[in-house]
């Protein structure tokens, strides 16, 4: 339990009420007085007070003319207004620009002013509090950027040469072909893939949540190709063709998010990628962008395994795998949807197992 001592600075022109104020609380409180508004901000460029109780009219500057002065400098006291019901005009400008907590009628009643204080503590000590859980937020935002960037580039990295290092094994290396071990390289293969594919997903999820949206003229040939190049090292990647058509006659200009947008091609193309039926020489994944004044919409469709229709109201939920063939982490789904929303968007996913499926994702130009 807290047994600090309430500080309270009582400011009044008139010196009775400044003795009576000081006489009855001295014993509960830790009692500072002003006789002016002067005064006051003199002590407190020296002191730190729980609440300032102050009398509205005063010669010099009034009761709200010294909280409106103050609240930038002093900005975490409480403030209470001492104040007759003629002057309701103060009440209204110390609402307005004073921001106090409390009014207290003249003459005032003893175990009413008991009572404003007690209040007034509670609400300064929630303050407090949530102001140390900001920072403290704050504080951890900061160190969580900085492990995500720490993540990005020391732990990315050596998953990068180790898959070059296996795609050199299997180029230059006869004998690992000729004694079969080639199986052994695949697993590894697939391993740090698996692994590499977790991290950029959790990477994207964060940056997602966390980044402002930014408004940026999108080139879609760009987009994909940058997909292209991020995904061109998946297993089975070059037996898929990938095929985009943008459908905007009247040359559009698109603005929206280029890095969420991202996000959003390379899950869904790596899905298809991840998704592909086996074995077979026509996989195919033909992306159609259809742009107006208005919006876009994007269909994503691929003739892969599907996915069973009891699943479609599953698949942008956290960790859910509609499938084991090629297992993912099961969040790339869910953050397309975290990236969709914060482009205030919608999107719909359609499936035949064993046939094909189609995501179509609408956003909103925001030019």
């Amino acid at each position: 339990m807290n047994t600090e001592k309430i500080r309270i600075l009582y400011v009044d022109d008139e010196v009775n009420n400044l003795q009576s104020f000081k006489a009855t609380f001295r014993k509960e409180y830790e009692v500072l007085t002003a006789q002016s508004a002067v005064e006051a901000l003199s002590i407190l460029s020296k002191e730190k007070f729980h609440i300032i109780i102050s009398d509205q009219r005063m010669p010099g500057k009034s009761g709200v003319q010294l909280f409106e002065e103050i609240i930038e400098t002093y900005p975490d006291p409480i403030r209470i207004l001492l104040t007759g019901y003629a002057d309701i005009q103060a009440v209204i400008d110390a609402i307005n620009k004073g921001e106090v907590y409390r009014f207290i009628d003249k003459p005032w009643d003893y175990q009413a002013v008991r009572v404003a204080i007690r209040n007034a503590y509670e609400i300064f000590e929630t303050r407090q509090l949530l102001k140390k859980y900001n920072e403290e937020l704050l504080k951890a935002y900061d160190e969580l950027d900085k492990f995500v960037y720490s993540v990005s580039h020391d732990l990315r990295a050596p998953l990068t040469s180790v898959l070059g290092l296996v795609k050199l094994a299997r180029t230059v290396d006869t004998d690992i072909s000729a004694s079969g071990d080639m199986d052994y390289l695949d697993m590894i293969e697939k391993s740090v893939d698996k692994l590499d594919i977790f991290i950029r997903n959790i990477i994207d999820y964060y940056r997602s949540t966390r980044m402002e949206s930014l408004d940026e003229l999108i080139d879609f040939e760009e987009i994909l190709q940058n997909t292209r190049q991020e995904l061109e090292y998946y297993a089975n990647y070059n037996n898929i063709n990938i095929v985009m058509k943008v459908n905007n006659p009247d040359n559009i200009g698109f603005k929206s998010d280029h890095s969420r947008l991202r996000i959003i091609f390379n899950n869904i193309v790596s899905n298809a990628i991840k998704y592909q039926k086996p074995h077979s020489n026509e996989n195919l994944l033909f992306i159609t962008v259809d742009v107006t004044a208005a919006h876009i919409t994007m269909v994503f469709y691929d003739n892969g395994i599907g996915i069973n229709e009891k699943h479609l109201s599953e698949i942008f939920k956290m960790f859910f795998r509609a499938s084991n063939i090629n297992a993912g982490s099961g969040i790339g789904l869910y953050i397309v949807k975290e990236a969709v929303k914060k482009l205030d968007g919608a999107i719909e996913a359609q499936s035949i197992l064993g046939e094909k499926t189609i995501f179509t994702v609408s956003l909103p130009n925001r030019s």
